[in-house]
Parts: structure tokens; C-alpha cells; sequence
């Protein structure tokens, strides 16, 4: 072997135990309980950041937060995404977990209403959902079909009789989750959109015209799930448990969300 070939063997079998090292050290850091992998739905992105440096700056044990819209999120999870704790927008998706993946515990976190929003200022002077059907309303933003948002706004234009005439006049635009489905209507894509009453605090571009009656659609939950990975992760617990707190209920409230104790 030359000289060259014998340095290049001998900076792969060290790249290779590094490789190795890095991997024990890792699942030596999740077994200690130094972070928590978690999912949440888009909606509650913001609010669990808040609270999760609120814990982090208590525990010392680092959080990484993904979020998304809760099917994805769930086709994560069942497909084996390393996740400790979950946060859905609906119960449907948490079943699908349930169904498919060890849970070591579950409990429903928080609830919501779905609003009607415009622009700030009302262009389009839309003040309740049958206005919506006038021809100067070209675009209604409305998160996927399988985004629990989504499936929400359509259970209540079906209850009011205007689903399917507004998906024959080709007037939906569809988000891939909440906080997209709110761009469109910020950006004027869509003169209005249904949305999370949650998603608009702090949203100054855009105000509620209508609030849809909670008998319209199924009840709108937040199930908090925690994994059985909690046996490699200890801390997942606690923070499965800090979500649930008094601290954290008043950084919920405070975006717009209601506690569901």
C-alpha cells in the first residue's frame, strides 16, 4: 500500500469513529434527558416556543421544536420519527397515533373557534359567511382537506349550505396549514379566509368579521400526547407535565388559545 493510500484508510477509519463517537454521544444525551424532540400543530407554534424557553431556562434540558400541520406531523410519528411529545389540532389524528404507536399517556391540552377574516379595513366588505357567495368574492382562503383547520371550515360551510357552491365556483385557496391559510388573506390572495381565532392575535393586517357557532363543526381539541419514548428520555415527562402548568395555561390564553382542564 502506498504512502497515500495509507493516510487516506487511516483518515477514514477515524472519520468512521467519529461518526460512531457522534452517534454515542447522542443517545447518551437522550438517555441523560439533554433534549426533547416534540411536534405541534402550526397553530400552537409560537406559544409552545415561548413556553418551551420558559422551561429550558428552568431545567437546563433543551427542547427541538418542529411543527406543521398535524397530518403530517402524525405520518411522521407512525413512520418512525424520533418524537416525545406531540401536539395535534384534532383528535383524528392523534387516534392514528394511538393506533399505531406505544402512547404512555394522553390528555386533551387546550381548544379553539374558527373565525372569518378579512383584510384590515374590509375591502371586500364581507361581514358574515354568506357574503362570500357574492361575485366580488373571487378567493376564500381555507387550510387542505386533511389539515384540521380545513376539515373544521368545511364542516361549517356545509352546515350553513354553502360548501359545495363555493368548491363548484372554484373559489377556495387552499393553505397547507393555519398559518399559511392566514398569509393568503394578509397578502390579499383571498379577500377572506377562515382561520383559528388564535392565528389572528397579533395579526394587524387582518380583523374577525364573524365567529362560527362551535355546533357547526366537531369540537376543536388539542390532545397532548407523550410517547413511550419517554423511557429513553426522562425529561419528555416533565415537559409533557410543564405544558400543562399554570405557566403555561397563561402563555396559551395570552395567544389567543383556551385551556381545556
Amino acid at each position: 500500500m502506498t504512502a497515500v493510500k495509507r493516510c487516506f484508510a487511516g483518515a477514514m477509519v477515524a472519520i468512521f469513529c467519529l461518526l460512531a463517537l457522534g452517534c454515542d454521544l447522542a443517545e447518551t444525551n437522550r438517555s441523560e434527558g439533554n433534549e426533547i424532540m416534540v411536534l405541534v400543530a402550526a397553530s400552537t407554534n409560537e406559544a409552545i416556543k415561548q413556553i418551551a424557553y420558559q422551561f429550558e431556562l428552568r431545567t437546563g434540558v433543551g427542547v427541538v421544536i418542529s411543527s406543521g400541520p398535524s397530518n403530517n406531523l402524525a405520518r411522521q410519528i407512525v413512520t418512525g420519527a424520533p418524537v416525545d411529545v406531540f401536539v395535534s389540532a384534532n383528535q383524528q389524528w392523534a387516534d392514528a397515533i394511538v393506533q399505531s404507536e406505544p402512547v404512555e399517556e394522553s390528555t386533551n391540552l387546550l381548544t379553539n373557534r374558527i373565525v372569518l377574516i378579512v383584510r384590515k379595513g374590509n375591502p371586500a366588505n364581507v361581514k358574515q359567511p354568506s357574503d362570500l357567495m357574492a361575485n366580488n368574492i373571487h378567493r376564500v382562503a381555507i387550510a387542505g382537506e386533511n389539515v384540521p383547520v380545513g376539515m373544521y371550515a368545511e364542516q361549517a360551510l356545509l352546515k350553513l349550505g354553502m360548501y359545495e357552491q363555493l368548491t363548484h365556483e372554484n373559489k377556495f385557496a387552499r393553505g397547507s396549514d393555519a398559518r399559511v391559510t392566514l398569509t393568503y388573506v394578509q397578502r390579499g390572495e383571498a379577500e377572506a379566509g377562515i382561520v383559528y381565532a388564535s392565528d389572528v392575535i397579533g395579526a394587524t393586517d387582518v380583523e374577525v368579521v364573524y365567529e362560527f357557532d362551535p355546533q357547526s363543526h366537531e369540537a376543536i381539541v388539542y390532545p397532548l400526547l407523550l410517547l413511550k419514548r419517554v423511557a429513553m428520555n426522562p425529561s419528555a415527562r416533565e415537559f409533557y407535565e410543564y405544558l400543562e402548568s399554570d405557566d403555561a395555561t397563561k402563555v396559551f390564553e395570552a395567544y389567543g388559545f383556551v385551556s381545556a382542564k
